[in-house]
């Protein structure tokens, strides 16, 4: 008997409608908005929004898998247990993700702490808090290719009603997914073939064959992005690499013997684009590794492989392999593009040569001097390590190298040992390899030569061999035959230019002969003159610049017209007179255009004919202003010393003095005084230790000491510095900002000598900022690891790039008379030097002058 079901009641019925109701608003509600989702991006935010607003979820997971390959990625994850991520990709088979890819069936998980077998995530969810589940298929034309996981933090009863909103919920996201993933697939392919055209175009316009394996390389990076992208070109010896490239960068571009790969050769081969993954380990790729290779060719003429890597399975798809396809072919075009253009800029720079050699020919004033601009025009045309031009000057064919460059730079002026003649190095007349550079190498320097590979030039015309050029590149990588064909080519020019340059050294050996003495009373730097019976015959440049008028206006003078005196000197008179036969010698005070005055060395030497006829005489004058100078600076010296020895003496004999007072001062402050009295007493106290420490430093100046060696506190040693020049810095109004490394750095020095630098220094400041309206003085030190520096900066005048050119040098000063001797820098300078330091000057007119000094550092541990 037939049991009738029992009708729902009206109450139950209403919930069924309004369950049935709103599961109908949650589909279209999802469905509007996974359709307004244009990407993948949109389509996940969608989703987790709807997913939180209408079924309170606390967190969703969108995997993507492939149960063929068995692989799985997480293609989104919001919300909830988003940390565990990579434990669920990892362990994505052995759970029950993979079974609702396996069986294309969704499973509803309502309670996970009762669980009793929770498979490799399900500890991951709980530690997260997740206490229901459902994992729902996305169903993909008859295949589930992904899984929709919405996790609840909250135990969740997924009646039946609820099961089938989800299920239809999974078939509108798995639709929108695809969808999504579709349009983000159409828009990658047009941006790729966009990369593409703009990868073609930049190929067309490649001219250069050195740069073309790189430009090809980051043009195909550009729309296939790869692991390894190898670029390898048909060598003598089969397919060789010229280019390596790492994730977009160029890693090597050494030619490089291309290691056993098949897929390259065959495609090289045969012209026909191959994709493989290599299932087994080879010589240069791991197991797994997908390679994808395509023929780069122009036509019959085969240039070579374009090869990529990656070790991901799934890297490259036949889409990459048309890509590629076409970039290939495009690359073809170009390394003929560029081969073309190398030809015709070869046969340009050919005939460009010929054209420079013939102009350095005409133009060249001697032999050495226009072989030396021949080789430079080779050498731009030809570049090489080493050059050497030699001619054959006597008819043996003997060889002397009248010019050189690079390594053989020592050659010129010299004579190859052990050689007869030109035939020597080229028997046949032709280039020709020499062996070893030691065969036709100057004696001298045969011992010392590297190994290096050379090429013999013969240089030959008007049927007669002139010399030859030789020319050096390394063993390891030779000129290339294109180089040696221009040398070949381009030798007939230079021989030309050769025989011309040899054909005008005689006629120009004779002018030179003709100027010789002309060229050397130019060149010397002190004035000389010709005098005749009449006056002036000549005058040198040096004698115009010494006296200030012109070398016409000087010829017009009688020599007596510069003389206004006799040096009247008894040191100077003493030596006067004939010094040999005819030569006389004189001291005299020479009289300038502007009225200065010099003292002035004459030596005056008979000028005769070849006949022995006496012509004239020649006087040469030297300027002993500066010999002067040394003699009065030995006197300073000698007055320096005297006077430290008397500043040792007078402190002495004030330091005992001022001893006594300081400790009887002491004595009485321990006694009862009153106030007015404990205050005289204690000034005194104050003002004899002031002056015990004044005493102290000028001992410390004075004291006559061997060079020391030992470490110098810098910090202190300026302290003490400024103290012996405070008074006149005080009264000169200076104020001294000291800002000192808190580390006290120490060099290694003699600190008297240092002491006397940092005096000059200081003095030179003080001096500069006389009349400045701010005189402020900065000493600051700073040091590294190897060096103390110690840098002054005054608010001086300044000097002018002219001054500070000069401020080394010695007796050179900017002070008024009387004030310096122009030493001090330039002593300075000695000193500093001597302590292997450097010390530098920049200054600014009107702004002011910073001298910065460099020592040597003496680490803290040594001291």
């Amino acid at each position: 008997m037939a049991v009738t079901p029992a009708l729902p009641t009206d109450a139950e019925a209403d919930h069924i409608t309004a369950m049935a109701r709103r599961a109908n608003a949650v589909l279209m509600k999802t469905a509007r908005a996974l359709a307004n989702a244009a990407t993948p991006d949109a389509l996940f935010r969608a989703l987790a929004e709807l997913l939180t607003q209408e079924l309170r979820a606390d967190g969703c997971a969108v995997y993507a898998a492939d149960p063929q390959r068995r692989t799985a990625r997480v293609e989104h994850q919001s919300g909830v247990a988003s940390a565990a991520r990579h434990r669920l990709e990892a362990a994505f088979w052995r759970t029950r993700l993979g079974d609702v890819i396996l069986h294309s069936t969704p499973i509803f998980v309502e309670d996970l702490s009762t669980e009793s077998d929770l498979d490799d995530i399900g500890p991951a969810l709980t530690e997260s808090g997740v206490s229901s589940l459902a994992l729902l298929p996305l169903v993909l034309e008859e295949r589930a290719q992904g899984v929709l996981a919405i996790r609840f933090l909250g135990s969740r009863r997924f009646d039946e009603q609820e099961r089938e909103l989800l299920a239809q919920l999974a078939t509108l996201v798995a639709l929108a997914f695809r969808n999504a993933l579709q349009l983000g697939e159409l828009e990658r392919r047009a941006d790729r073939f966009a990369l593409l055209a703009q990868a073609q175009q930049q190929l067309t316009q490649l001219t250069s064959q050195e740069s073309l394996p790189k430009a090809v390389a980051a043009a195909v990076y550009s729309v296939i992005p790869c692991e390894v992208i190898e670029v390898l070109a048909n060598g003598a010896n089969g397919l060789q690499r010229v280019l390596h490239m790492e994730a977009g960068r160029v890693s090597s571009t050494e030619p490089f013997p291309l290691q056993q790969s098949l897929l390259a050769v065959a495609t090289e081969q045969t012209g026909v684009a191959r994709l493989a993954s290599h299932l087994a380990a080879g010589t240069d790729v791991d197991r797994g590794t997908m390679e994808l290779c395509a023929a780069v060719r122009f036509g019959q003429r085969r240039a070579g492989v374009i090869r990529l890597l990656d070790a991901n399975g799934d890297a490259f798809a036949m889409q990459d392999l048309d890509l590629l396809t076409i970039m290939a072919r495009h690359a073809g075009t170009a390394v003929e593009t560029a081969r073309l253009f190398a030809l015709q800029q070869f046969q340009r720079q050919r005939a460009e040569g010929a054209a420079e050699l013939a102009r350095v020919a005409l133009q060249a004033t001697t032999l050495a001097d226009g072989a030396t601009e021949l080789l430079q025009v080779l050498d731009r045309f030809v570049p090489s390590i080493g050059k050497a031009i030699g001619v054959a000057r006597s008819r043996g064919g003997l060889i002397e190298y009248v010019a050189a460059s690079g390594t053989l730079d020592a050659f010129k002026g010299q004579r190859p040992a052990g050689v007869t003649g030109v035939l020597d190095f080229a028997p046949d007349g032709r280039a020709a390899e020499l062996t070893s550079l030691r065969d036709i190498a100057p004696a001298s320097l045969a011992a010392a030569l590297p190994d290096e590979w050379a090429l013999a030039v013969p240089l030959v015309a008007r049927e007669r061999l002139l010399g030859l050029l030789l020319v050096t590149a390394p063993r390891a990588a030779p000129l290339r035959p294109r180089d040696r064909i221009t040398l070949e080519r381009l030798s007939a020019s230079l021989s030309l230019a050769i025989d011309a340059l040899l054909l005008d050294e005689e006629e120009r050996l004779a002018r030179e002969r003709e100027h010789l003495l002309a060229t050397a009373l130019t060149t010397i730097d002190h004035p000389i003159f010709i005098l005749d019976r009449v006056g002036v015959r000549y005058a040198n440049p040096a004698a115009a610049r010494e006296y200030g008028w012109s070398q016409v206006e000087l010829m017009d003078m009688a020599f007596e017209q510069l003389v206004s005196g006799n040096d009247t000197r008894e040191s100077v008179r003493e030596v006067d007179g004939l010094i040999e036969a005819g030569v006389r010698l004189s001291h005299d005070i020479h009289r300038r255009r502007d009225g200065t005055e010099f003292p002035g060395a004459v030596t005056v030497s008979p000028l005769t004919g070849h006949d022995g006829e006496r012509l004239g005489q020649v006087v040469s004058v030297r300027n002993v202003s500066q010999d002067r100078r040394f003699e009065e600076q030995l006197r300073h010296t000698e007055k320096m010393v005297a006077l430290g020895e008397l500043v040792a003496g007078v402190a002495h004999e004030i330091n005992n003095p001022l001893t006594g007072i300081s400790a009887f001062a002491q004595l009485l402050l321990e006694e009862e005084l009153g106030d007015d009295q404990r205050e005289s007493v204690q000034l005194i106290k104050q003002e004899s230790d002031r002056a015990t420490t004044v005493i102290k430093d000028l001992l410390l100046f004075a004291r006559i000491t061997e060079r020391g060696t030992g470490p110098v506190p810098i910090n202190e040693l300026i302290e003490q510095t400024l103290r012996l020049r405070a008074y006149p810095l005080r009264n000169s109004g200076v104020q001294v900002d000291l800002q000192l490394d808190p580390t006290n750095p120490h060099s290694s020095g003699d600190a008297q000598k240092l002491q006397q630098v940092l005096l000059n220094v200081i003095g030179n400041a003080e001096q500069a900022m006389l009349g400045r309206s701010e005189r402020r003085l900065t000493i600051r030190t700073t040091h590294d690891a190897e060096h103390v520096i110690v840098a002054a900066v005054d608010t001086g005048v300044g000097m002018t790039a002219e001054v500070r050119q000069r401020i080394f040098e010695p007796f050179f000063t900017t002070k008024p008379g009387g004030v310096g001797t122009g030493l001090g820098l330039s002593v300075s300078y000695g000193i500093v030097r001597a302590h292997g330091g450097t010390i530098d000057v920049e200054s600014t007119p009107d702004v002011g002058t910073t001298v910065t000094i460099t020592l040597l550092a003496v680490p803290h541990d040594r001291l």
